[in-house]
This record gives structure tokens, sequence and C-alpha cells, in this order.
């Protein structure tokens, strides 16, 4: 007899190695566990920004681990992205200039320097539902040079773990 052996995404390799369980921290963040185990072994589905904050943090909280490992998520689910730096060419400017280039760069050089498709940032503003990528987000954020954790926290939200964690930690799903 065969075993089927379940290959892990790099989202699955990390959330498996951090101990994280589907049902929990889809209780926690909200999300429904089928999608946390498809992100975790099927390398086709997609990653949105908001979902792989809300899981990873979740996970990384019930695992008792501290802010500081969410890079460490960031760095071993996404390893190949682009780094960019999207204030470099604005370097020798004062530091009034390149505060106002951070706030005002165009569009069409965000998607061209982090290599994602034209006019897709304009999409999110005639769409309400349109959700980013987590990869695309990522890369904007580190280009500016922000912390990524704090970013998602600042667009998304905190998690609300409100649940029970004492009760959540005992249940086996």
């Amino acid at each position: 007899m065969e075993n089927k052996i379940e290959k892990l995404t790099l989202f699955g390799q990390y959330f498996k190695k951090i101990g994280g369980k589907p049902s929990k921290v889809g209780a926690l963040a909200d999300i429904n566990p089928k999608n946390i185990s498809l992100l975790s072994t099927n390398v086709t589905r997609i990653i949105y920004s908001e979902e792989f904050y809300k899981i990873i943090y979740a996970a990384q909280k019930l695992a008792k681990l501290d802010d500081q490992e969410f890079t460490v998520a960031v760095n071993e689910i996404f390893p190949k992205r682009p780094k960019v730096d999207l204030l470099d060419e604005y370097k020798d400017y004062s530091p009034e200039a390149k505060f106002y280039k951070k706030h005002t760069l165009s569009q069409s050089d965000i998607e061209e320097k982090i290599g994602i498709a034209n006019g897709k940032i304009s999409k999110y503003f005639g769409d309400i539902n349109k959700k980013s990528l987590a990869i695309e987000m990522i890369c904007f954020i580190e280009g500016l040079g922000l912390d990524v954790l704090k970013t998602f926290k600042e667009i998304y939200g905190e998690v609300n773990i409100v649940k029970d964690q004492a009760d959540l930690n005992d249940k086996e799903h």
C-alpha cells in the first residue's frame, strides 16, 4: 500500500514548525480552518494580506512567540520575494524631501519596482472588496522601510484574541 504524503507549502512548513492547528488558529483569527489547511498544502492557493497577518499572528500568539517572530515568518514563507528600496534614488535628498517622496510615490513606480501588474494599485480604489496579495503588500511595506507587523496592525487592526486561550489550548480538534 502506498503512503500518501502531503507536501506542505512554505506557509504550511512554517505553520507546522510553530505547532499551528487550523481549528485553534481559525477560531482566534476568525478564519475558516479549511482555508488554513489549503494554504498549508495547496501551492496554487493565493495568500491574501489580511488572512496571512491574522493566521500567522494568531498562531504565533498560541505558540507564545513574541512579535519579532513575525519577521521570521515573512522570511520563511516568502524567501524569494523581491527586496526593493522604493526610496533608494532619493537617499541624497533632504529629510523633508524624502518624507514627501515616501508619501507621494507614483503608483506606476511602485508597481514597476515591486514587479506587480501595471494598473493593479488603481483597482483597489475602484473595488472595495479587492484584496491584496500578501507578497505584494509585504514588498511594498518593506520597500518603504516600514515594519511589516506594525503596518499590518495599522491596516487591519489588532487581531482580537478574545477567545479563552486556555480552553483553546486544551482542546484537540
